[in-house]
């Protein structure tokens, strides 16, 4: 499936771009509704699920998989600390570097926002369905230059 305007013309790379970040924009938003329940944003989730499955990674590697700056990784694992969800250790290979890990109540919050994100992923891909608008994941992956491998799946 190649994206098209509304002449069936297709995109050119400046308006998927265009187009990609006002869908980003969107889901992102309908997403910080759906997690508001928990009071977490999308940030802060996406920080929990890293962590948990990167088992315990160090600040610069959750920033790396985060795609976010070393200082909103700060911030946000800063605030998921204050509500004691996570906690960093030294990294016992190398005391000058510190890893972040999941604490109980982390773990059970993360499994509420799993619940969550489900239910709203079950709402969008409803919508989707009974719109024309339904991506190819497989297109979309390639365009992202993603392998199925690497996205997420949670």
């Amino acid at each position: 499936m190649t994206p098209t305007t509304g002449d069936d013309r297709p995109l050119t790379a400046s308006e998927l771009l265009v187009v990609a970040e006002r869908l980003q924009r969107r889901l992102a938003a309908g997403l910080a509704v759906a997690l508001a329940d928990e009071r977490t944003t999308v940030d802060q989730w996406r920080t929990l699920e890293l962590v948990d499955r990167l088992d315990g990674p160090t600040m610069g590697r959750l920033a790396e998989a985060s795609g976010l700056p070393n200082a909103t990784v700060s911030r946000v694992v800063d605030a998921l600390e204050d509500c004691a969800t996570l906690f960093r250790l030294p990294d016992p290979g190398d005391r000058r570097r510190i890893t972040v890990r999941l604490t109980d109540t982390g773990r059970d919050r993360l499994a509420r926002l799993r619940h969550l994100v489900a239910a709203w992923d079950a709402a969008v891909a409803e919508e989707l369905a009974t719109s024309d608008a339904a991506p190819d994941a497989a297109h979309v992956r390639r365009a992202a230059g993603l392998p199925a491998a690497e996205l997420p799946s949670w």
